[in-house]
This record gives C-alpha cells, sequence and structure tokens, in this order.
C-alpha cells in the first residue's frame, strides 16, 4: 500500500497531466542556487564525494542501500546514507570548511516527509561550536524565505512562524520534563508516561524504542507552531557527537523544527580516535542484534582520526523538506523529481 502523501507518479507525467506547476521546479531550482550561493559567499568549498562507498554510516534506525555485483550477489558497497565519513576524511587532511549539496539513500523509507532518494545539504565549520551552525540554519532560512515566498516568514498548517529572528531554543530534557513529567534517560518512567497518554508502549520496547516514541508522539506535536532547535540529546543515540563538558549522558547535538518539521540535525563532532572507535563498535553491534545486519567499520575513516580531525561542527539539512514549507506544500513529493 502506498503512504498518504506518497506518488509513485514520475514527475513528468504529473506535469505534463498539469498535477504539478513548472513554476514549482523554476522555484525548486532556485532554491539549490541560492543555498550554494549563501556557502560560497562565505568561504565554503563545495565538495562531491562519491555516492557509492565501501564503508556505511553505522546507525540502528538507518538502512543502508546496498549494491549487487556482476552475478547479482550484494557487494561490499552502499549508496551513502549521508557523506559524513568522506568530509571529515577531507576536514582531517585540513580542507577547511566543506559542504554537500546532492542526494542521499536510505532504505525503508517512505511517507510525506520521507523518501528512499531525497537532497541533503551537509556543512562543516572548522573551529566552531554547534551554535555557530544554528546561526548558519537561521540565515539560510531567511534569505530563502524572503527569496522564494516575498517575506520572511513561513506559513503551515494554519500557522504563521516569523524567520526574522533567532529560533527558539529548548533543551530536549526540559521538553520531557514538562510533556512527559519523566526524565528522558528512565525508561520505566518513560513507559509509564506514554501509557498514562493512552499510547499503550509495547512490552518488549527497550529505552531507545520509547525515547523515540515520546519524541514522535509527545515532543514533535509541541513544535508545529514555531521555529525550534531541540538541544542536548543522550550521548547513547549520537555516536559521533562530542560528549557534553560535565555531562557525558549528553551531546552537544541539536535538532531544528520549523513548522513541526524536522529540518535540521547537527552537533559538535567527536574527534578522540580511540573513543570513537569504541562508540562505533557500540552501535555495529546493537545494528547487528536490531536488524541481524553486521555493518563493517570504515578503516579509513578512523586512520583519518588519528591523523587528527580539527576541533568541527556539522549539520545535515533535508533540503526536499525545506523546499516543501517553502512553497507551502504538503508532502515532499510535490516539490521533488522522481
Amino acid at each position: 500500500m502506498t503512504p498518504p502523501g506518497f506518488t509513485t507518479e514520475t514527475t513528468w507525467r504529473r506535469l505534463a497531466n498539469g498535477d504539478l506547476s513548472r513554476e514549482t521546479l523554476r522555484a525548486r531550482s532556485l532554491i539549490l542556487d541560492r543555498i550554494r550561493s549563501f556557502f560560497r559567499a562565505r568561504g565554503f568549498i563545495e565538495v562531491d564525494p562519491p555516492i557509492a562507498v565501501p564503508y556505511p554510516n553505522i546507525d540502528p534506525n538507518v538502512f543502508p542501500v546496498t549494491l549487487s555485483d556482476a552475478a547479482g550477489k550484494k557487494s561490499r558497497r552502499f549508496l551513502h546514507t549521508s557523506p559524513e565519513l568522506s568530509m571529515k576524511k577531507l576536514l582531517a587532511a585540513g580542507s577547511g570548511n566543506l559542504f554537500y549539496l546532492g542526494k542521499v539513500f536510505r532504505d525503508r523509507e517512505g511517507s510525506p516527509l520521507h523518501h528512499p532518494e531525497f537532497t541533503m545539504l551537509e556543512w562543516y565549520r572548522v573551529g566552531e561550536p554547534a551554535e555557530i551552525l544554528m546561526a548558519d540554519v537561521e540565515a539560510l532560512t531567511r534569505e530563502l524565505a524572503r527569496e522564494i515566498c516575498g517575506w520572511e516568514e513561513v506559513r503551515r498548517g494554519g500557522a504563521t512562524v516569523s524567520l526574522s529572528g533567532t529560533w527558539e531554543r529548548r533543551e530536549l530534557s526540559d521538553g520531557f520534563r514538562s510533556l512527559l513529567g519523566a526524565p528522558m534517560a528512565d525508561g520505566n518512567a518513560l513507559r509509564a508516561a506514554l501509557s498514562m497518554k493512552g499510547l499503550r508502549p509495547g512490552d518488549e520496547d527497550r529505552w531507545e524504542d520509547l525515547f523515540f516514541r515520546s519524541c514522535i508522539d509527545v515532543i514533535e506535536p509541541a513544535l508545529a507552531g514555531g521555529a525550534v532547535f531541540l538541544t542536548g540529546f543522550p550521548s547513547a543515540l549520537a555516536a559521533m557527537a562530542k560528549r557534553r563538558a560535565g555531562d557525558e549522558a549528553v551531546c552537544e547535538r541539536f535538532e531544528g523544527y520549523l513548522c513541526g518539521v524536522e529540518l535540521v540535525n547537527g552537533y559538535e563532532e567527536l574527534t578522540d580516535p580511540r573513543e570513537q572507535e569504541e562508540r562505533l563498535l557500540e552501535l555495529a553491534a546493537r545494528h547487528k542484534r536490531q536488524t541481524g545486519v553486521d555493518l563493517p567499520i570504515d578503516p579509513d575513516f578512523l586512520d583519518a582520526l588519528r591523523l587528527g580531525l580539527p576541533p568541527c561542527s556539522g549539520a545535515a539539512l533535508g533540503v526536499d523538506r525545506l523546499a516543501m514549507i517553502l512553497l507551502g506544500k504538503d508532502s515532499i513529493e510535490d516539490v521533488t523529481i522522481r
């Protein structure tokens, strides 16, 4: 069954039938052009790393697309879910600030906000904290709204959200306490809180399942009317993010929401090669327990960290989602070319 808002009809047919406007294609092209201009004006280098890679990003909740060899057997190559590993290797070699604007691929995706193939903007700043990347998001969305909409605001679901100032910052743990009455790291408390709200968590749900269920069903709906950054995510769920000084259970990671849509994820990067290897091994083991799939860790990436990844922060933004919001559409299918 096709999920609501998810179409299998190709773009050219929709365009020919009048279901998609040529102005939408022009607007998407302008958005891509302005994104590139934004980063080039700030001295960033645009990079075009390989899409098919021998080692994937490892995340229990992200499934890489595998390629097959000439005999039809799965090969040890994957379509990248993010250019993160490739870009960090360049950073370790002294590249300076970088950005990527292009396709990434994730298996088992499909909804008005998800597709196995989508356009990602990813960028890294050397020697800058995560707060500066949040400022990048604010400036970029403000400039694009002015260009595309004619004013520094966006409208969605009956709400008008101003982009003229800074986005609100909310600590994630505060959201769990105020909306669920439970600490985000306490699985038993989360189970009870979700049950009290009639959300009925499964008996076999682990803390991680309860955490994500809380975010999706309780925290995110409360963000629908604004432009908000959630900060301070659990370190256990961000294997490549720097732990917060004085509270190692939390990392310096943020997620940005615009009109209730998760738009961007970023963090201050973990640069210690030994800690990074340990955390990747733990994540790979968790991925295998949950999926039965054994994903290899990139030794070249670890070598780059040993060479020396400079202090830096990086972020990834869903361009299709941003275009959807700017153009007042309900689904990313209405702003992409399939």
